[in-house]
């Protein structure tokens, strides 16, 4: 289910193999892949969604969102549903109470990979034949991007000061549920936070593996064997006379105590290279968004799905990483995993975070830092200001806005805040304000794709496809 302007879409898709046809990792033929797939996780991984309440369900019994969901899942509701996370997202903004306390947050770091759409889809593209039979790109099992949300590492340290410590917040890592063949489309390991589901990248240890020991496990796109994560979180069984008259008895969690990190998917290209020539250089290190936790328990945890693996390591999240949240860029609103902050009104970048001196100059004379975002209220509309020393940018309210502009409203933002930011959040859309002007500056821009597919003339014409963004180019800021 993906969620779009209108509303929420149902769509299905047909697989040709059996259930229990076994898909190799590099098989041409692997069903449920593309970004649909890629953005999408079991019903069963989110947090609890609105739309799928009880009470919606009764009100909705004549509805064609309830009836298609029953004739395509086999129970008759949610046995099989897949979300798209961009659903997930918005359906908590709409259903979630923002917190009637303000306050500032510091961001750590922060990833954005939103792509443009700049080509024409021609229709009959999809009759071209494919050099020795490969999946179309929209089609592969690969990684692919959202244009829909930023994610940020929150400082654990001052989130547990300012909100809530960060220890209480109830996180778990587990296999994330699925329906079908667990070979099919993705298989990814999941850190819930809050009841929102990260994909993890790698889990490490530099504890009990002796001295000057580490352990570091890397986890893919596809199926894995489950066992190698749990002998890391869990340690190897072991039996002790811990029995009653002296019987052996099967340990508990051998790791319990023990500190571990983990990079998730979301946050794992942290900014560009300092120098494009080499690999791997970055400007802001991968270790900055590396969630710190301890392994509390192993849990066996609700299964509700026929398919759900049944077992999940609780943890606890330590003050010395980040705490992983996501802004939703068309509500702006922020959460950490499932747990609401508000909308996000401005965001500061000092001038230490982007290496320039004291007294540094904005645009038009005076001093500033130097770089900012501000989401303002109008009359009618909201916007969303983005400078730094160089450039200004202003964006129309990202619920009306077409998908590139959304996209370049996500990477401004991105660029002005990626080294480290001060965010401001509420319980309102942003400060009351006049119509603002527009861009200012040097804007760094580029074409963005091709002019409308039209046929006919005059009043005869008909636009086929229009592009994707109410201006002829890509919006950039200039550093």
């Amino acid at each position: 289910m993906a969620a779009t302007a209108a509303g929420p879409h149902v769509l299905s898709e047909e697989i040709p193999q059996k259930l229990d046809d076994f898909c190799g990792e590099l098989d041409l033929a692997r069903p449920l892949g593309g970004p649909l797939w890629w953005n999408s996780l079991l019903w069963t991984n989110f947090p609890p969604l609105s739309m799928f309440s009880d009470k919606n369900s009764k009100e909705g019994n004549n509805s064609d969102f309830f009836a298609s969901l029953a004739a395509l899942n086999t129970d008759k509701r949610l046995s099989e549903q897949y979300v798209t996370f961009t659903a997930a997202r918005h359906d908590l903004c709409n259903s979630s109470t923002m917190p009637k306390k303000n306050c500032r947050l510091t961001v750590e770091c922060m990833q954005y990979e939103g792509v443009r759409e700049c080509q024409w889809n021609f229709p009959l593209q999809d009759y071209i034949p494919k050099r020795d039979n490969h999946q179309t790109p929209e089609a592969q099992a690969r990684r692919f991007w959202d244009n829909n949300v930023l994610h940020m590492g929150l400082n654990a340290e001052e989130f547990s000061d300012k909100v809530m410590p960060v220890g209480d917040i109830q996180a778990e890592i587990r296999i994330a549920d699925y329906a079908g063949n667990p070979t099919w489309g993705y298989y990814p390991c999941i850190m819930r936070v809050g009841g929102w589901p990260f994909r993890i990248r790698k889990i490490g240890s530099f504890e009990g593996f002796g001295k000057g020991g580490h352990h570091e496990l890397n986890i893919g796109l596809h199926y894995f064997e489950q066992e190698k994560l749990w002998n890391l979180l869990e340690g190897y069984g072991s039996l002790a006379a811990t029995g009653s008259q002296q019987s052996m008895e099967l340990q508990g969690n051998q790791r319990k105590g023990f500190k571990f990190y983990a990079m998730l998917t979301d946050l794992d290209w942290l900014g560009p290279n300092m120098n494009d020539k080499k690999y791997d250089d970055p400007e802001v290190p991968a270790e900055k968004g590396y969630v710190w936790f301890t392994v509390e328990e192993t849990i066996t945890s609700p299964t509700t799905s026929p398919y759900a693996i049944g077992k999940a390591v609780k943890i606890k999240l330590l003050d010395e990483g980040i705490v992983p949240a996501w802004l939703d860029l068309h509500y702006l609103q922020v959460f950490a995993g499932g747990v609401p902050l508000g909308y996000m009104s401005e965001a500061h970048v000092d001038l230490e975070a982007e290496g320039a001196e004291d007294g540094a100059l904005a645009m038009g004379g005076g001093s500033s830092s130097c770089g900012k975002v501000q989401v303002l209220r109008t009359a009618s509309h909201r916007r969303v200001v983005v400078e730094n020393s160089c450039s200004r940018l202003v964006f129309k309210d990202p619920l009306d806005s077409k998908s590139n502009d959304l996209v370049d409203m996500g990477w401004a933002i991105f660029d002005c805040c990626y080294r480290g930011a001060t965010i401001r959040l509420g319980q309102h859309a942003g400060k009351w304000s006049e119509e603002p002007a527009g861009d200012h500056g040097m804007v760094d821009f580029k074409a963005a794709g091709p002019p409308p597919l039209c046929h006919g003339e005059y009043k005869d014409k008909v636009t086929i496809q229009a592009p994707r963004s109410d201006h002829l180019f890509e919006r950039r800021l200039v550093k």
